[in-house]
């Protein structure tokens, strides 16, 4: 790969002030991390034989919301041998979510393919942690994205078919502040 380099590190090709890349997330996958860069640059990075790491591949469009937005958080999701991207957007201020698009990444030219339906899956993106749940074996609702972050006091689901973010309510009718995640009851007795 040819990239320009100066002395203390990359240059970001998508940045038009020519910043030192400096990356904000990445997930670990098929024994590569993808990492993506405050100005929404995507790198590949391996570790060289000498035991250092490199960048070996940089992606040619900006990984950024495909509408304006404010504000902005992303979240790297493996899930069934895939990369998903998450981005919680803000279109007026940062306290609120006022949308949310999920993308596949095609490893191959690490491009992004916006996602309109996630199956019969359900992803979950914490302050801290994604993760993704098959629906049907869980018994949560499919095709929906939870999410919290540290602006926000509570949970939120955004539904993929309708495009809405609802609050999350527990069975009295409260709002969800700090949900507890329950084991399914899957029929077998713990108990002797």
């Amino acid at each position: 790969m040819n990239q320009e380099c100066n002395q203390n590190g990359l240059i970001d090709p998508n940045d038009p002030k020519g910043q030192l890349i400096q990356f904000s997330n990445a997930i670990f996958f098929d024994r590569k991390f993808y990492a993506l860069n405050l100005q929404g640059t995507l790198a590949v990075i391996q570790e060289s034989r000498e035991c250092q790491f490199q960048v070996t591949r940089l992606s040619r469009k900006q990984a950024i919301p495909s509408n304006y937005s404010k504000h902005f958080i992303e979240y790297f999701l493996e899930t069934n041998g895939e990369i998903l991207l998450i981005f919680l957007i803000s279109e007026r201020s940062n306290r609120t979510v006022d949308k949310v698009e999920v993308f596949k990444l095609q490893v191959e030219d690490l491009s992004l393919l916006k996602l309109d339906n996630l199956g019969d899956r359900t992803l979950f993106a914490g302050i801290n942690r994604c993760l993704s749940v098959p629906s049907s074996r869980i018994g949560c609702r499919n095709n929906c994205v939870y999410f919290t972050h540290r602006l926000i006091d509570g949970w939120r689901l955004y539904d993929m078919r309708s495009g809405c973010i609802y609050p999350c309510y527990d069975d009295s009718g409260s709002e969800i502040k700090n949900p507890v995640w329950e084991e399914p009851i899957t029929g077998k007795s713990s108990r002797r």
